[in-house]
């Protein structure tokens, strides 16, 4: 059996330059909409 896993994206902070995205926190709507 094959397994489809579908992930949605979080609402991010660009607010910060210079960091990669894996380390570039939610905002509080992304966190919001995560739960």
């Amino acid at each position: 059996m094959k397994t489809l896993y579908i992930v949605r994206h979080a609402k991010s902070s660009w607010e910060y330059d210079g960091i990669k995205d894996i380390d570039r926190p939610l905002k509080q709507r992304g966190i919001e909409d995560a739960y």
